[in-house]
């Protein structure tokens, strides 16, 4: 039984498919096992899979053609893994050498933690941006690592380390609710049913940007932002410390999923009414102040308080 089940979704990845897996396949750490699931690929990402399932790199699955999605994906790879512990990796990321192994050493002297993150940094190009270690410890508690992600995205997917046991007793991802950023609220589920969680603040992940990442979709705004669902699901569970972060991060991604909206000229009128106003801080006030101003000021206006 492998230690580490590295779950791999695809979806039209054949630009960046070698390169990913192969970084994969160099870590240091060795004892652990490759999950690709395709996604309905078209482009030939599914061959490349299949000649690595032949040379027994991994083990590849399929989703049925009436079930897509990175989150059906994740959590069909999860259900057919055999480690202890899951691992997610998308086909267009880069995995340095000692991802693995700064899990493996932080879960052997944390026993009783559960969800494990590394840091990660975001690429343009060949260039790495800036990055700031904005945790000063190691181990958190639900409070700090709820301050923590009221503040910044300290986690992001490629990044995390998480028990089988507990990825399924929390219901997996959300798939078919989520249009995108479903696995930010499962996070946040997370560290809300968690009593700690291990934050190491090597960066061992790289996240490419794409102008592909910038989201056009209009559908993906249709009704009331996600996330709202998790006041009530959560907010009487939490200390009145932890429920004030708790709102914060809630009221940040609304507000994030509210200038882009604006930047697509749509309304934010039912964002910023959903916006629980415990859950305010001054930063918070100033951008959801700055979502008022007419579209010709007001990109100017966000540079300026971001």
């Amino acid at each position: 039984m492998p230690f580490f089940s590295v779950i791999v979704p695809v979806n039209n990845k054949v630009a960046t498919l070698s390169a990913s897996l192969e970084c994969l396949y160099r870590q240091t750490y060795r004892d652990f096992e490759v999950i690709a699931v395709d996604d309905n690929s078209t482009d030939g990402s599914l061959e490349v899979l299949r000649q690595h399932e032949k040379a027994g790199l991994l083990r590849l699955f399929q989703l049925g053609p009436k079930e897509e999605g990175g989150y059906a994906a994740r959590n069909l790879g999860a259900d057919k893994s055999a480690g202890q512990w899951l691992v997610f990796f998308d086909a267009d990321g880069i995995m340095l050498l000692d991802h693995l192994s700064c899990f493996a050493n932080d879960i052997a002297h944390n026993p009783d933690i559960e969800f494990f993150v590394n840091a990660y940094q975001k690429m343009q190009g060949q260039r790495r941006l800036s990055y700031l270690k904005a945790i000063p410890k190691d181990r958190l508690s639900r409070f700090e690592a709820l301050s923590a992600f009221a503040r910044f995205d300290f986690i992001h997917i490629n990044g995390v380390c998480i028990s089988r046991e507990r990825f399924f007793s929390l219901g997996c991802f959300p798939k078919g609710y989520y249009r995108r950023s479903g696995d930010v609220y499962f996070w946040l589920k997370v560290l809300c049913e968690v009593n700690a969680v291990h934050y190491n603040a090597t960066v061992t992940s790289l996240w490419i940007l794409k102008h592909e990442d910038l989201i056009d979709d209009k559908r993906y705004f249709s009704g009331l932002p996600p996330g709202l669902n998790f006041l009530k699901e959560y907010d009487y569970k939490l200390t009145p410390s932890e429920r004030r972060q708790f709102r914060q991060v809630i009221n940040r991604k609304v507000i994030s999923r509210a200038v882009q909206k604006k930047k697509l000229g749509q309304s934010v009128r039912l964002d910023l009414k959903a916006l629980t106003l415990t859950g305010m801080n001054i930063r918070l006030w100033l951008h959801a102040a700055s979502l008022l101003v007419p579209q010709p000021y007001y990109d100017q206006l966000r540079s300026r308080i971001k």
